[in-house]
């Protein structure tokens, strides 16, 4: 039996963890340096939720808000790749839906690697719709295509 996942607010003691995830998570060149995680995690306009499993941090998401915007962007989503298959991207894209939903925002966005099928299926089951394709997107030239998913519930005042 898989242990139960827990889902809380990163915080900036997490920071080595998240790390770790980042750099099992993407290729060399990929992942985000430690000052972006670090930014991500104590600075951006937004929120940053890890998935935990036995008290170990196995995967993060980074969102970003604006004040004057109607969107939620996801910026990043990781989980490191022993823990795939446990529920943990599905857990933490649920976070992210329920922010925005909290927040009155109308709409979620990303974008995801094309070439990227597991989080393309994840996105996609969740009501994601593809929008534009970025071509040469990513610095080693990997297209990314935009996806959004329309939020419901009340707009924020």
């Amino acid at each position: 039996m898989t242990p139960p996942l827990a889902i809380r607010p990163a915080t900036a003691g997490d920071l080595d963890a998240v790390e770790a995830v980042e750099r099992h998570a993407f290729p060399e060149g990929e992942a985000f340096s430690r000052r972006q995680l670090r930014y991500l995690l104590e600075h951006a306009q937004g929120a940053c939720y890890v998935a935990c499993r036995n008290g170990e941090v196995v995967g993060y998401i980074a969102l970003l808000t604006r004040r004057t915007a109607r969107n939620l962007r996801i910026y990043s989503v990781a989980v490191d790749p022993a823990a795939r298959g446990c529920g943990a991207g599905q857990a933490l894209l649920d976070a992210a839906i329920a922010l925005a939903r909290q927040l009155g925002l109308h709409e979620a966005t990303l974008e995801v690697n094309v070439t990227n099928d597991p989080a393309l299926r994840l996105y996609a089951r969740n009501g994601f719709r593809s929008g534009k394709l970025l071509r040469g997107y990513y610095h080693d030239g990997a297209d990314a295509l935009r996806m959004s998913l329309r939020i419901a519930g009340e707009p924020r005042e």
